[in-house]
């Protein structure tokens, strides 16, 4: 099936479209808007009357990392890493050079909202000891599957590159010794409690070991309770050499960032001061 998309695609009324297309009940007239404004999502109800999350997004062609990401992820994580199912997923592709590709994925709904609406938490969640527990479990797990040789949250080139954001860490080894399969956007706004869940699987792939934790420890730092919590789960991966420049990575990420976003820009001083002990 073809969906005529225009160059500037009105998502809203798109995603309506897909939702009746995968046999999906609508169950808001106004779905969420992405960041960059490329996504919609929203509450459906599916055709056996089953709560369910429909995402869409488009993008300029219809291939690549983030693409695959979702259906990959799928199929090659097990139940031990706690991610909600995908349902049913579909594409279409625009019939002229000017028009976009949609990609919509049909999720079951989460049992509990994420802990942050944004991926910086600014006061400690009330998390069970079961919680950090599976969470531990599901790190484990994501670091069990093989790296994918065409997946990459950032390669030895990003990171041969820190000092152009830090350069108090120039002339210091950055070779990264070893890699891991990574979520590789693993903070605050992609988790859930009650029970864990992981979400947004588009960009998983390989990265320095100890990447996940170290993103989600930088994005703990406001709260310093909550930072040591994670540093105390996941020291073994974070007192690492491979660990080390996982966090120098997320480190220079968030400076970068900080120069066009808000959110980062608040977040940057926690990461400078942090950096300090890894000098």
């Amino acid at each position: 099936m073809s969906l005529l998309i225009p160059s500037l695609p009105d998502l809203d009324s798109h995603w309506l479209r897909v939702a009746h297309h995968l046999g999906a009940r609508p169950d808001t007239t106004d779905p969420h808007p992405g960041s960059g404004g490329h996504t919609r999502s929203g509450p459906v109800t599916t055709a056996e009357g089953e709560p369910a999350w429909l995402r869409i997004w488009c993008a300029p062609r219809s291939e690549g990392a983030v693409w695959e990401g979702p259906a990959l992820a799928a199929h090659l994580f097990d139940e031990r890493v706690p991610r909600p199912a995908l349902l049913a997923e579909a594409a279409w592709d625009g019939e002229d050079d000017d028009r976009w590709a949609v990609q919509a994925h049909l999720y079951e709904r989460l049992p509990s909202s994420p802990l942050s609406p944004g991926p910086v938490l600014f006061q400690a969640p009330d998390l069970s000891e079961q919680w950090w527990v599976d969470l531990a479990e599901a790190v484990a797990s994501i670091r069990e599957v093989p790296p994918h040789p065409e997946r990459w949250v950032l390669d030895q080139g990003y990171v041969h590159r820190i000092p152009d954001v830090l350069p108090e860490f120039a002339g210091q080894d950055l070779t990264v010794q070893r890699w891991e399969t990574a979520h590789g956007d693993l903070h605050w706004a992609n988790l859930t409690a009650a029970p864990l869940r992981i979400i947004d699987w588009e960009g998983w792939g390989t990265a320095p070991a100890g990447f996940d934790a170290a993103l989600l420890h930088a994005y703990a730092l406001p709260v310093p309770d909550l930072a040591r919590r994670v540093r105390a789960e996941f020291t073994g991966l974070l007192d690492t050499p491979s660990g080390r420049l996982a966090q120098l990575a997320v480190a220079a990420e968030v400076v970068q960032a900080a120069d066009h976003d808000d959110t980062h820009a608040h977040l940057e001083p926690f990461v400078r001061r942090h950096l300090k002990t890894l000098l």
